[in-house]
């Protein structure tokens, strides 16, 4: 499996060569190449970060991105940028590289044996990869989440500074903390989130803007109606949810497919949704009775799952569900389940089924003027469902571990490893 994701990098890189842009779903053929970065730049050091570009995340990212980037370069527009600011290049490649290390470290802690193949599918997976080509903050939020999540800081403080600077860049993170509520762990909790209120309060200050008002409030202006903005959404989702967006949109679709599958659709993938939604709910009401019974590695994935399929944060939003189920061992069908997904969806290979349009671009990778080629592939249906079969695995895990737990004979074997030892006389 491994091979396979090394080998996606080496397809994606012979595809670059030839063709002279990248294939879907890298986004537009690496046309907007860092344009995420600069994008937030821009509106980070002129007004209307909150206003014109109707920022849906905390000021961190802002203070953040002022910091690493060049500012006088930002005067005029997002693209232009580029050729100024190497600053961002720099930021983004350098935190992608101190990244590396930090996974191997936390995944030799659990094993030895399968740690370089498992940050291997991380470091060179479709997620890392396609954050880094959209110049994505998820970047250097993944520093800090594998530092939090990680085992590699013994100190309780220093892991919750880093959680805590993992929510303000992405707040859908902070379902993986609830897991020590779930547990009774509330010291735990109760320090993520002072650490977590103490960096918003300084990060508000320092940039004057961003209340948790005006972020909701961008949050429910964040969906678009258009057409064409669905289907760019949906070129590399991380649910099913702009599919059901594009489904009664004005976009061609039953021309190309029928009528049929687009009723099937319509009924199926909600109930897929759902079904994942109340096993997690499960889960967490058997934690609750068997606090010891689900890992606090599972139970973050599962929080971070439920966001996965329920919203949509972007199909490299999977790279933090990814590293959390590679803590899992290999053993049992559904945990071995689980991580078999995990590398498949690490592949970086897509093919398109059906051709939608034919554009002329410029790649900026290649500095060529290309054919671009755009249309629905076979990732656009099959990655969604692979986050949630990885998602009912899990559920299937926690549940036989708490089945487990109720065991009468678990009890026993709890109760007698709690008493003292027996002393040896003699």
């Amino acid at each position: 499996m491994v091979v396979v994701v090394v080998g996606g990098v080496i397809y994606t890189a012979i595809f670059l060569r030839g063709e002279g842009y990248l294939p879907q779903p890298y986004f537009y053929g690496s046309q907007s190449l860092f344009t995420d970065w600069t994008a937030s730049v821009y509106y980070s050091v002129n007004p209307g970060a909150y206003t014109a570009f109707y920022s849906v995340y905390p000021p961190l990212s802002f203070d953040f991105l002022r910091i690493f980037s060049i500012n006088s370069c930002y005067r005029y527009d997002i693209f232009s940028a580029r050729e100024c600011d190497w600053l961002a290049p720099v930021t983004l490649i350098g935190f992608y590289l101190i990244t590396i290390p930090l996974v191997f470290a936390s995944y030799r802690l659990v094993d030895r044996r399968t740690a370089w193949m498992r940050t291997t599918a991380i470091c060179l997976g479709l997620p890392i990869l396609a954050a880094l080509e959209r110049g994505n903050l998820i970047g250097p939020c993944f520093t800090f989440f594998v530092l939090g999540q990680g085992r590699i800081l013994k100190s309780a403080r220093w892991r919750w500074l880093c959680l805590a600077m993992s929510i303000n860049f992405k707040p859908y993170l902070i379902l993986t903390i609830f897991g020590p509520v779930l547990r009774r762990r509330w010291r735990w909790f109760e320090g993520c989130a002072i650490a977590g209120l103490l960096v918003y309060l300084v990060t508000y200050a320092m940039e004057g803007a961003g209340d948790p008002l005006t972020v909701l409030t961008n949050i429910s202006l964040f969906a678009t109606s258009d057409a064409r903005g669905i289907f760019e959404r949906s070129i590399y989702a991380s649910s099913y949810l702009p599919v059901l967006d594009l489904l009664p949109s004005n976009f061609p679709l039953m021309r190309f497919i029928g009528s049929t599958p687009i009723e099937v659709l319509e009924r199926v993938l909600p109930l897929m949704i759902n079904a994942g939604k109340v096993g997690i709910l499960i889960c967490f009401a058997g934690v609750l009775a068997r606090p010891a019974a689900v890992p606090l590695s599972r139970l973050a994935a599962l929080g971070l799952a439920w966001v996965l399929t329920s919203q949509d944060p972007g199909g490299y939003a999977v790279l933090f569900l990814l590293f959390l189920v590679f803590m899992e061992p290999w053993r049992g069908v559904a945990r071995i389940t689980a991580l078999v997904l995990a590398y498949l969806l690490s592949i970086s290979v897509d093919f398109i089924v059906v051709k939608f349009a034919h554009e002329i671009i410029t790649s900026y990778l290649t500095n060529r003027t290309v054919g671009y080629d755009l249309g629905a592939t076979v990732g656009m249906v099959v990655r969604p469902a692979l986050i949630l079969l990885l998602e009912y695995a899990l559920i299937v895990a926690s549940l036989i571990d708490i089945g487990r737990a109720w065991r009468p004979d678990t009890d026993a074997r709890a109760a007698q490893a709690r008493l003292p030892p027996i002393p040896v006389v003699g």
